[in-house]
């Protein structure tokens, strides 16, 4: 999985040299199949918020902040910026990097949140090394998340099965009242569930009928005339008349 960083501070050797520990800090990451990456050294917040602009899709984001982003020495200009981060990513970490350790309680009177608060120093090694520890610590953050938002859990007897989201082909009805029929790429469970509340809580899957709910991405192929869904791994689906449109544009959407 790739994490992007994000870094901000005004003076532009010090964003520099905090790039640079940072990626240092991704070659010991990556040993793990880890892969962050710097995508972008900012001096001001502008650049920070256009770059976000620019990519909307971006995910897994770690940004490393100044809390003063110029000369005015009551600027709370970072501040505002991690605010605006996590307002359009609210899974975003971010990590504050300055010399002035007394501004650290404004971080909590705005709730942003930090994961950390580091005080620069001009000990490379020792701030190598801080960044590193917070650099892991982001990314179990951002995994845990993942896990959370892109995995779905059912009950098979006493087993707790969890399913990535990805990997979901449909889910139907059964024969049987108040159970259902989950298939994935690896393999098929049915368990305990209503199929109106997984269509709502699950937006992401499309109801093909009112006995199937489908995932838009495993489909390989559409039939409109027989009104048949056939998915990646061969299986196929009757879906309703009055979907065929919609389900048509999905489609096509996805091509």
């Amino acid at each position: 999985m790739d994490y992007h960083l994000l870094v901000c501070d005004d003076d532009r050797t010090q964003a520099k040299n905090i790039a640079t520990l940072l990626k240092m800090s991704s070659i010991i990451l990556e040993e793990d199949d880890i892969h962050p990456n710097v995508d972008l050294i900012a001096t001001d917040a502008a650049s920070i918020l256009d770059y976000l602009e620019s990519n909307p899709d971006l995910t897994n984001i770690v940004a490393f902040l100044d809390i003063q982003l110029d000369e005015n020495k009551q600027s709370q200009a970072g501040l505002a910026l991690a605010q605006q981060i996590q307002k359009k990513h609210r899974n975003a970490q971010i990590i504050f990097i300055t010399t002035h350790e007394e501004l650290a309680f404004l971080t909590f009177q705005r709730r942003i949140n930090p994961l950390d608060y580091i005080v620069k120093t001009t000990d490379q090694r020792k701030l190598q090394r801080r960044l590193t520890e917070t650099l892991e610590l982001a990314i179990r953050h951002l995994n845990q998340f993942y896990i959370q938002t892109h995995t779905s859990k059912y009950k098979i007897g006493t087993r707790i099965i969890n399913v990535n989201f990805n990997n979901i082909l449909y889910i139907t009805t059964t024969k049987f009242p108040h159970k259902l029929k989950i298939v994935t790429i690896n393999g098929q469970g049915e368990f305990s569930g209503n199929i109106k509340d997984v269509e709502q809580n699950y937006s992401f899957f499309f109801k093909a009928s009112q006995s199937a709910l489908i995932n838009p991405q495993n489909i390989e192929s559409i039939n409109t005339k027989s009104r048949i869904v056939t998915f990646i791994n061969g299986d196929k689906i009757k879906f309703s008349r009055s979907r065929t449109k919609e389900l048509n544009k999905i489609y096509k959407e996805k091509l």
